[in-house]
């Protein structure tokens, strides 16, 4: 008895017997984007110079599963474990869990049909069968090779080819290639087994929609009632909502995209998608509404290249909405979940745009410091595992140290460090030259700037050694006014000389004239002033002075006195020079008791003025 259509599939016909009677040609239809699997190589060259056997697994009366496989497993044990038979019954048995709609397991099966031990009759046998079973493996997993050779025009009379060309390019999003052929194909369809039928139909259905083959749609929709899971589908629904936009009925398709959404298969995933679209189109959500939709989306929908496409959507849709940093975390999500992939790659690219531009605000000042900090948290752990991630951290590190953030600069600081380390011993990336030197002499000084000197002090426990001059010299410095400010004055005078940064020769020469060490400071003084020339700074040159006249070198002392006379208005200074610069006969005539108060009014008078100046 004739089933009775549901309503769905008659408001399905009537769609498309308007169309085919009165649609002007000029109705634009919406292109819905179909995904491609992965190309394989090799089609050019026949396998052997026979023809595939025609493939006939349309339904059979059979015996119930159970009882078939038994005997197909039976009649493989008998077969032995090598040799034709084996071989022509495992093909059996392949061709048998197809026809009960178990692919996976008939492709497993005909994995083990190779060998030299294969006679070509039954070789070729194999592929044509593992190609039918590729094309409409609902995994979707690439071809074998000997599979899709049988798509090479040398087979172009195997009158299986033209259903399985059309499928392998409606597998690849090609429906303008397929379009020639679908007649062909859909009616070549009867031939295969249910589950064959259940794959092919509705994607036989949508490129006779966007190639505007309605009579062809209204024979492919009427085969939709000869199956259970299709008369009612998602799919149905989903395709029955492209007739009506591509008739310019924007109501009628959001209907039946409403009644499709709830699949749980990918036309359930697509309807979510065009209902979006459609709001979109018609100026019935908002950027920001359809970026909550389209996020609920990428929680249910997961594991394909839709699933990356709805992230790449999303955050396209965040920025648009004003929300930079969400679509920065949407981006990082996409390279989480679709690592490798086209799209991951573009996401890397995208959101290191925006990071750039986020990272410059934050620099610049044009967000707050609370605000900065707020979105480096957000975006930090989708990208810290990326080279140029590691350069924009830097750069909020930097921030935070100049506003005097000491704490939360140096942590970063350590933190880039320790991935950009991470990355290297993993493989990942390498970091460019000088980079974890950088960051560790940027950890110290900002360690010393807060005064975190237990911290700083094992952070030196294991110093870097960079190459570069200019760096080293910042290190020496950390180093110095370390042991400087931890009392560790020995250290300081202990460590070498050669090629130490000027404030390290001013540390060191300070410390021994404060510990009294006269000839020690005078020489430490001396390479102080050789190495800035004219230009050492006063406090340093009262010291330098002091210290020759305490070492009892006169003659240094003298010097020095003319070379001060210019860098100097101070009344006082004359008298203090002559009274440091004094023969020891001039001071003779005096009490030595008004000697010793004239040099310690000297004293005084030198250390008031230097007082005031920083030796850093």
């Amino acid at each position: 008895m004739k089933r009775r259509k549901n309503s769905a599939y008659s408001c399905f016909l009537g769609a498309v017997a308007a169309l085919t009677l009165g649609l002007p040609q000029s109705s634009a239809a919406a292109t819905e984007t179909v995904r491609a699997m992965p190309a394989v190589q090799g089609l050019e060259a026949p396998i052997w110079g026979i023809e595939p056997p025609v493939l006939y697994l349309a339904p059979r009366e059979s015996q119930p599963f159970l009882a078939g496989r038994t005997a197909l497993m039976a009649a493989l044990l008998r077969a032995g474990e090598t040799g034709p038979a084996r071989m022509r019954v495992l093909i059996e048995l392949a061709e048998f869990h197809f026809a009960h709609g178990m692919i996976p397991e008939a492709l497993s099966i005909l994995s083990e049909v190779r060998g030299p031990q294969v006679p070509p009759a039954h070789g070729l046998r194999a592929a044509a069968l593992e190609l039918a079973l590729g094309l409409f493996d609902p995994l979707g997993r690439p071809l074998t090779e000997r599979a899709a050779n049988l798509l090479a025009p040398h087979y172009a009379k195997w009158p299986d080819q033209p259903l399985l060309l059309v499928m392998s390019d409606l597998r690849a999003g090609a429906c303008a290639k397929a379009a020639p052929g679908l007649r062909a194909a859909f009616e070549r369809l009867q031939r295969f087994p249910e589950v064959a039928r259940e794959q092919a139909l509705p994607a036989l259905l949508e490129c006779a929609i966007d190639d505007r083959q309605w009579q062809l749609a209204r024979d492919i929709a009427s085969r939709f009632e000869d199956h259970v899971t299709l008369h009612d589908s998602p799919a149905l629904h989903f395709l029955l909502g492209k007739v009506a936009e591509a008739g310019d009925a924007p109501l009628a398709a959001f209907d039946s995209y409403a009644l499709a959404q709830s699949g749980s298969d990918r036309w359930g995933h697509r309807a979510r998608r065009a209902l979006v679209d459609l709001g979109l189109r018609q100026d019935a959500l908002s950027s920001a509404e359809a970026a909550d939709l389209l996020a609920l989306e990428t929680e249910i929908w997961r594991g394909d290249a839709a699933a990356a496409d709805t992230l790449g959507d999303l955050a396209a849709l965040q920025e648009i909405a004003g929300d930079p940093v969400a679509a920065v975390e949407t981006y990082g999500r996409l390279r989480q979940r679709h690592p490798g992939t086209d799209q991951a790659r573009g996401a890397q690219q995208k959101a290191q745009h925006l990071i750039g531009k986020l990272y410059e605000q934050g620099a610049s000042g044009e967000i707050s410091l609370s605000a900065f900090m707020a979105l480096h948290a957000r975006i930090a752990p989708w990208f810290r595992f990326t080279a140029d991630y590691a350069l924009s951290a830097e750069r909020f590190a930097d921030g935070f140290l100049a506003a005097g953030a000491t704490t939360v600069a140096a942590q970063e600081f350590a933190t880039i460090r320790d991935h950009l380390t991470a990355a290297q011993d993993l493989g990942l990336f390498a970091p460019l030259p000088g980079q974890l030197d950088r960051l560790a002499v940027k950890e110290a000084e900002a360690l010393l700037q807060g005064g975190q000197f237990e911290a700083l002090g094992l952070r030196l426990a294991e110093p870097p050694r960079p190459e570069e001059p200019a760096l080293a010299a910042r290190l020496a410095l950390v180093s110095a006014r370390y042991l400087d400010e931890t009392g560790q004055r020995a250290a300081l005078l202990s460590a070498s000389a050669a090629e130490a940064p000027e404030q390290v020769l001013r540390l060191r020469a300070q410390a021994r004239f404060e510990r009294g060490e006269w000839p020690e400071a005078q020489a430490a003084y001396a390479a102080l002033a050789a190495r800035t020339g004219a230009d050492l700074p006063l406090p340093d040159a009262i010291r330098y002075l002091l210290a020759a006249h305490r070492s009892g070198d006169v003659a240094t002392a003298a010097d020095l006195v003319g070379r001060f006379a210019a860098l100097t208005d101070l009344p006082e200074w004359t008298e203090i020079a002559a009274t440091l610069t004094a023969q020891v006969p001039e001071l003779l005539p005096l009490r030595q008791d008004a000697a010793r108060r004239r040099i310690d009014s000297a004293q005084d008078m030198l250390d008031t003025l230097s007082a005031p100046r920083s030796v850093n």
